[in-house]
Parts: C-alpha cells; structure tokens; sequence
C-alpha cells in the first residue's frame, strides 16, 4: 500500500471522526473513501466502531457498514483485534446477517478466551448500543434492560477477557440514558436502566481498569445518581472519586475529572439542602474549569451546570 493511500485514509477517518455528531451523512461519505486495507492495525478498531455508529445507528444503512466490516476483516487478517471482531459481529447481527454472526462470535470467544455463549452476550450488548439511541423514553429504557440482563449471569461473575469491552460499553449507554431530555427520565424502565448501566460498568472496571477507571466510574454513578434524585448515593459516589484522585493524581493531570467531581458534588449537596458546603464545592468546580484551555471541555463544563438546575428546577416543581 502506498504512502498516499495511507495517508487519505488516515486524514478521511480523522475528519469522519471529528464531524459525524454535528454531520452525519458527511461522516459517511469519508468513511466510504477508506480503503480498509490502507489502515494501520491500531486505526481498525475506530474505523469499525465509526461504520456502526454512523452508517447503521444515524444514518440506518446496515448492509452498507457489514459490507464495509467484511473489507475491515479481511485486511486485518487472522490477527484482527478484539474491537475489531466485537464490531463486525454487532454489523453482522444488526444486518441479520446470523451465519456470519455466529463464526465472528467463535472468533471473539477464542481470541477473548471465554465460552461462545458469553461472547455472544457482548455482541447483543453492542449491537444493542447502536440501536438504542434511536429509541425513547420506556422503550429505550426496556431495550437497554435487555441488553444489560446477560451481563448478571454467572459468566460475569469472575474476570475475563471480555471485561474491558462490556466495562465500556455499560459505560456508554449509562451515559446516553442519562443525558436523555428530562420527560424521558420519568419512565421507569428507563431510570432502572440507567442505574443497572452505571452499576455494573463500576464493577466491570473494577475488575478490568486502573484508578482512572475507576475514578471515572464513580462520576457516571453520581451523574445517574443525580439524574434520579437520589442525591446521598451520587455524594458519596463524587467523593469517592475525588478520593481516588487525592491518592493517586498527585501531579494534577486530571484537574478536569476534578472539576466535573466537584460539580456533581456540589449538585448533590445542594440537593440535600447543604447549602454551604454546596457553594464550597461549586467554587471549587468553577474555579477548576477557568482553567480549562478547551472550547469543548468549557461548553460540556456549562451544559453540565444547565443540566444540573434543569435538575434542581424539575425537582422544585414536583415537591
């Protein structure tokens, strides 16, 4: 493969990347320009992740992301990675492409070294995660409960092979569910998914992640915490986490993980009516994030402050 090919390739999956939130179908005009084959290894497994996410979850063209996924695995060759596996058998299953399903999954659970029936949990999982987007309210919430109830079984129980992929795909649709728009957050299949999410991808990364992981755990428990108003749990889940970056961030890498800990925090006390040590903690928080060198990071900052009295102010009215 030329250094062209390679390079075209590299600079169409950045820029499908950086756009396909803001612009879908720009997205999957430059993720059709790749040639799979001109990827690196280390490429594959975006590249796979982006051919769901755009193609089939935004735009509902699954045929079109499994003919692209079985290109993906052909040029990864026997030693395709994990995610790559995991995302080609989510394409074939949201293509209704089984035969293909099954062997991809075979492959995942060797490669993973777990059994074939748990292997193919994950892949619901995931192919779940492209599809609940698109639900709402109850049935989102009812989708989700689906896809999360394999994840209580026995094969889960233990540490495997699988546990940093469900950690974060747990993680992800924890966090879809609770951004959702606030009448949503009445349906109560949705809440316990919410909740069901958050908790088992703590548990995962506890197995499967290092303190960072963790301490980004306790965060997501505190903003579904928050979401569902139990505001004593999303406390003591926000210092749980400002704990673990007291102990192990002495070099103050992760000042913004601080700020939105501190958020939640500060949102959780007021909430409980402590009002000053609420105001301690959101000047803390504030403080924090105007130091943020990051238009992104500065605007997620307010939407989560605008998030948080959409919250309070939802509360107040049903009091």
């Amino acid at each position: 493969m030329n250094d062209d090919a390679k390079t075209l390739a590299t600079e169409c999956l950045q820029a499908a990347n950086a756009c396909h939130d803001d612009d879908p179908p720009r997205g999957a005009e430059l993720l059709q320009r790749i040639d799979a084959a001109a990827l690196d290894p280390g490429q594959q497994p975006l590249y796979g992740f982006l051919l769901n996410h755009v193609l089939t979850e935004k735009l509902g063209l699954a045929a079109e992301a499994w003919r692209r996924q079985q290109a993906l695995l052909a040029a990864a060759g026997e030693g395709a990675a994990l995610p790559v596996l995991r995302h080609a058998a989510a394409a074939a299953r949201l293509a209704g492409e089984a035969a293909a399903e099954d062997r991809l999954t075979t492959r995942l659970a060797s490669a993973a070294g777990v059994g074939p029936a748990q292997a193919s949990e994950l892949v619901g999982l995931a192919a779940a995660s492209f599809t609940i987007p698109r639900l709402t309210g109850a049935a989102a919430g009812e989708a989700a409960l689906a896809a999360l109830a394999p994840m209580h079984g026995p094969a889960w129980r233990q540490a495997n092979g699988l546990d940093a992929a469900a950690g974060a795909l747990t993680s992800n649709l924890a966090s879809d569910l609770v951004e959702r728009p606030l009448p949503e957050l009445a349906a109560e299949p949705l809440r316990r998914a919410m909740a069901d999410a958050a908790e088992l991808a703590q548990n995962l990364w506890h197995r499967a992640g290092r303190w960072v992981q963790h301490e980004r755990a306790h965060y997501l428990r505190a903003m579904v915490a928050n979401a569902l108003g139990d505001v004593a749990t999303a406390a003591a889940q926000a210092r749980a986490g400002l704990v673990l970056l007291e102990n192990f961030d002495q070099a103050g890498q992760e000042r913004v993980d601080q700020a939105f800990l501190r958020s939640e925090l500060a949102h959780a006390l007021a909430r409980a009516g402590e009002a000053a040590e609420a105001q301690v903690e959101r000047s803390l928080a504030d403080a924090l994030a105007e130091a943020f060198d990051d238009a992104g990071l500065t605007r997620w900052y307010q939407d989560r402050l605008g998030r948080q009295a959409a919250l309070s102010a939802a509360a107040a009215a049903a009091a």
